[in-house]
Formats: C-alpha cells, structure tokens, sequence
C-alpha cells in the first residue's frame, strides 16, 4: 500500500509541475521585458559566448586561451558584481538550445556577442525571450512540485495539492515565475534547501544535499545568505531542551555541509570571480550590503531612502506584511489563518493529520549526524520561522524596499503550505458534520473542497496577467484600490508591451521616440523577435531625451510624476494620444507633440 502511494504522490507531483509549465508558457509572450530582465538576457547570451569560444578553444588544442583572465573578463563582467550567473547562464544556454535561429537576418547586430552563421537547434520556442524564460519556468514547476511533495509529509493528497496549486496562483508570484530573472528561482532554492534540512534531521544523507542546494541557492541570489539564519533559528527551538539544561545542541551535518560546501559551489560556479577571488567576492558583499535605494510607492508615499523620524520607520516596517495581506487571494489569507491555528493546537510528538507521514521520532539514536532523532521537529516552528523570517528582514527600516513583494517571494511556498494545513482542518470538520451513512460523499469532500478554494486563486492569478504588479486583492479594491491606496503600480517598464502596435504604427514619428523607463536591451530584443521594426529610435533618457523627440510615454510611478511636466512643457500639450490602462488605473500614457 504505501509503494502505491508514493507513486500516485510522485504521478501528482509530476502532474502539477507539469500543468505549471504549460501554464506558464501558454501566458508568458503577454509580459513585456522589465529593465532588469533585458540586462540578463544580455548577460545570459554574453555567458554563452564564453562556452562557445571554449568550444573553439578545445578544438584547437588551446582550451587555456578561454580560462585567461582577459578572455574570462571578456564575458563574464556582464552584470558583475551584482547578481551571480546561475540563472543568467542557464538562460543563455536555453536560448542556444531551443531559440528559433533568425539571428542571421535583419537584427543579426542587435546580438551581444557575433553571430557567425545559423545556428543549429531544437527549436522549441518561436521567440527567443521564451528560450529565454525558460529555465525561470522549469524552477517554477519544481516549486510546484516540491510544495507538493513537502506537504505530504503532514497532509493527504488533497490538501497537499491545494497548497501546490496556491503557491502558483498568488497573481504577483505569478508575474516573476514567467520571466528571466532571479526571484522566483530563489523562491524554489529556498524551499529546497529546506526541504532538505527538515530532511536531514532524521536522514544524514539529506545533510549533504542540503548544503550542495545551499551552495546553489547562493549562486541564484544574494537572498540566500539569509536562509541559514531562519535554519538555525527553528534548530534552536526543537533544541530547546538543550538550552535549558545549559549544554550546546548537537551540530546538524546540514549546517556543517552548508558551511562548507556552500562558499566551494558559489565560488567555482562564477568565472568573474577567479581572477581575484578576494577582492571580486568583497565588491559583489559590499554592493548588496550598500546597496542604493530606487523609488518605490508605499500607501502614497515615495520610498527612496531610509526614514528617519520614528513615525516613519514604523510605518515603513508595515510594508511586507501589509503587501503580503493586500496582494495574496483573500481566500488564500483565509486559509492560512486556520493553518496557523490548527499548528497551534497541535501536541508534541503527533502527527497534524491522518493522511500525512508520522511525526514520531524513529527509533535510531541521536548524534549529530540524526540530531532531531530524540525531538519532535516542530513543524509549526519550522513553518514560522520560514515565513516570518523573510517578511522580518524588509521590515527592517533601512532595507530597501524596491522590489516589493519579490523581495520576500521566499515566504510564500510556505504561506501556501500553511493554506493546505488550513484546508485539511477546515475538511476534517466538514467530514465530522456529514452523516456516517454517506461514505462517498465523506471520501469525496476533501478532493472537491480543495477544488473549491483553488478556483478563486487561479481565477484572480489569470485576471491579473500580464500585469501582476499592479494587482491586489478585495482587501485592498482591486487595481484601483490599490491605485487609490498609493500602492506601487509598476516598475521597469515591462508594461508598454501591448502598446507596440501603436508605436509601430506610426512610422514617421517612432524613429524620434522617448521610451521612458525601457532600457535599450529590452528594445533591442523587442527587435528581434519583430514586435519592432528595425527603424524605431529611441531619443534617450531624462529630460533632454523628451526635447529630442516627436512621441514619447510615461509610465505612472510617483517619482516619474516630474515627467509629465516636462512633456506638457516640451510638447505644447497636456492631452495625451494614447493611454494604457487595467480597470480604469493608468500605467502607461502616449504623448505626440503638438497632439490636439
């Protein structure tokens, strides 16, 4: 019976991480590139030029050539020192294997590296950005997966698959799971990680794995210097007997594994890094340790520095949890909130539910390569401490807020693992309030329940695309609550994609055309996927850029707002031609100068 089970937990594991992928993908050509995104996109395909002339080099006989410190630089200082190259490298690779080849044609220069003939491929993707995407959509399914297979460990089947279902169908994860970036990979690396500490605390094998993902997870973003800490913390409380009686917990192999094997992946995996190991690893620390402010809208106000009056940090320190309760399903919330009380009243050493896997220590003795052996592992602890932990750190006044909801998407998985223990409680109450007599009803109540409180999530998820930033719930009204409330609609310009038609469209003017916030690599790769044509220009940045044009947009930001000004000055006009909106919110405006 239990062989049986693990394969339907692993055919539904595979079904959901599946049904993601085509989700994903089936959607994702609707969003547009934000700036960073254009920039690792560049980066991923510079990354490859380095594999390629490697692949030169060993023919040839002379692989050293590649390993030089020129040649390393040559491709690897793309976007260093702020992000590693995991993702950005997968990218790159993806885009070689499965891009349609056109890149002999019109935008052959519009490429970072020289494209020397066709290339051959598996062309899987008709656009190269999807090629792109889509080692951020593979992670995004192995999140899915991963939920899944985590929650079985505490629930049955049902349950554990609305908590996968509900880590996809939070509108603003959504929006990041589809596009070439690194937040919701980190998202599923810390999962992962632990995943595999929870592992280890009865399995020495998962110690290791724990600290190979760690050294991973370090190479997709820097948020994962801040896991272990969350890690520890849990350790500390299922530990907590030990403190009492004044003698040090036993050190779990995870820890050590992470401390060791962690900074060998992290440094072996980023070429840039060893031509000067100290000094190059000591500017990617300080330039996330100092890193600038950017602007970013919080209920009315411009955040762009620190606070410094008390008023204001406080009201700063509101922001994660105020976005986490304005922007994730209300039905979700709902859940989660019987989650957390049902992990309260849950006893020591008792499994949460039937249906999921015992929580009674086994029986080997504890060491330190078992040191959860002799101790419940408290999963209420662990599940706090792995979404609190992350809403915690940007609460934190002198931490920058730019990114919003991305910046904690880590805390997320686990918010929706607390759904599915909600939804278990809420069916064990359903079951006892139906007649015993009703056996079928009683076995089918958990499987549609869970179907039930899915649909509004994915529902209000497919709404929001393909602009999730500007999204939130029936807490906050809807995009225009949450426009009325100040919240941040947007950022990087990724919402000017469905406007290009128009922008195509008039031919004599867009060759003198003011693009605003969207930098030159998401044009140029707008480009080459022909959603431009070759001969828009683009008159640059800032206000000089809008007195060289004849049409310009403005994205609707609150620091951007200086803009507006500028093109009702420059322009002669204050009516604009052409303005994108979702339910009566204004993102983007089209001005034309002397437009009546």
């Amino acid at each position: 019976m239990g062989g049986t089970s693990r394969r339907a937990d692993r055919l539904i594991a595979f079904g959901l991480a599946l049904g993601t992928v085509l989700w994903l993908l089936a959607v994702e050509g609707r969003e547009g590139f934000g700036r960073d995104e254009a920039q690792y996109m560049r980066a991923g395909e510079r990354y490859w030029g380095w594999f390629e002339e490697l692949g030169t080099n060993l023919r040839q006989g002379k692989p050293g050539r590649s390993f030089a410190a020129s040649a390393i630089d040559h491709y690897w200082s793309d976007n260093a020192p702020d992000h590693p190259v995991i993702m950005k490298t997968l990218s790159g690779l993806s885009w070689r294997a499965f891009h349609t080849c056109t890149c002999t044609g019109a935008a052959r220069g519009l490429h970072p590296i020289p494209v020397r003939g066709r290339h051959r491929t598996l062309p899987l993707f008709s656009r190269d950005s999807t090629a792109f995407r889509f080692p951020a959509i593979l992670f995004a399914a192995l999140l899915v997966a991963m939920v899944f297979r985590f929650a079985r460990t505490w629930l049955p089947p049902p349950a554990a698959a609305a908590a996968a279902v509900l880590t996809l169908a939070q509108p603003h994860y959504f929006f990041h799971a589809q596009i070439a970036c690194f937040d919701a990979p980190i998202a599923t690396m810390a999962f992962a990680v632990g995943f595999a500490y929870w592992k280890s605390l009865r399995d020495p094998r998962w110690g290791i794995a724990a600290g190979a993902l760690f050294g991973v997870a370090l190479g997709v973003k820097h948020n994962a210097w801040l896991m272990p800490l969350f890690l520890v913390a849990h350790y500390l409380w299922m530990r907590r007997g030990d403190l009492r009686a004044r003698r040090l917990p036993r050190p779990p192999l995870a820890f050590v594994a992470m401390l060791v094997l962690g900074p060998i992946i992290f440094f072996l995996h980023w070429p840039w890094l060893w031509n000067a190991p100290i000094a190059r690893t000591r500017a990617y620390v300080v330039r996330h340790l100092d890193h600038e402010h950017y602007n970013f809208e919080y209920l009315g106000r411009n955040w762009n520095q620190p606070p410094t009056r008390a008023a204001m940090k406080l009201l700063r320190a509101t922001a994660p949890f105020v976005e986490t309760g304005f922007t994730v399903p209300v039905t979700t919330l709902a859940l989660v909130a019987f989650g957390a009380a049902a992990l309260v009243r849950r006893r020591r050493e008792e499994a949460l539910f039937p249906g999921g896997e015992s929580e009674a220590p086994p029986a080997a003795h504890p060491s330190w390569l078992r040191p959860g052996a002799d101790v419940d592992r408290a999963p209420g602890a662990f599940v706090l401490f792995q979404t609190l932990g992350p809403l915690c750190v940007l609460a934190v006044p002198s931490t920058p807020i730019f990114g919003g909801v991305k910046h904690f998407l880590t805390a997320m998985p686990y918010l929706a693992l607390l759904g599915g223990v909600g939804l278990t409680a809420i069916a064990r109450g359903l079951e006892g309030a139906l007649p015993v007599a009703r056996a079928r009803l009683r076995r089918a109540a958990p499987a549609a329940l869970a179907f039930v409180v899915c649909v509004p999530a994915v529902i209000e998820t497919r709404r929001s695309h393909p602009d999730g930033l500007g999204h939130y719930n029936l807490l906050a009204g809807g995009f225009a609550g949450g426009a009325s409330l100040g919240m941040n609609r947007q950022f990087w310009g990724y919402s000017v994609l469905p406007m290009l038609p128009d922008l195509d469209a008039m031919a004599s003017e867009n060759r003198s055309l003011f693009w605003h916030d969207v930098l030159s690599d998401a044009i140029s790769m707008y480009k080459r996927e022909g959603r431009l044509s070759m001969g828009v220009g683009d008159t640059g940045f800032g206000e000089d850029g809008i007195k060289r044009s004849e049409i310009g947009i403005l994205f609707y930001e609150k620091h951007w707002a200086k803009y507006e000004g500028w093109f009702w000055e420059t322009y002669g006009t204050t009516q604009p031609v052409y303005v994108r909106a979702r339910e009566g919110v204004p993102l983007v405006t089209l001005y034309r100068r002397g437009a009546r």
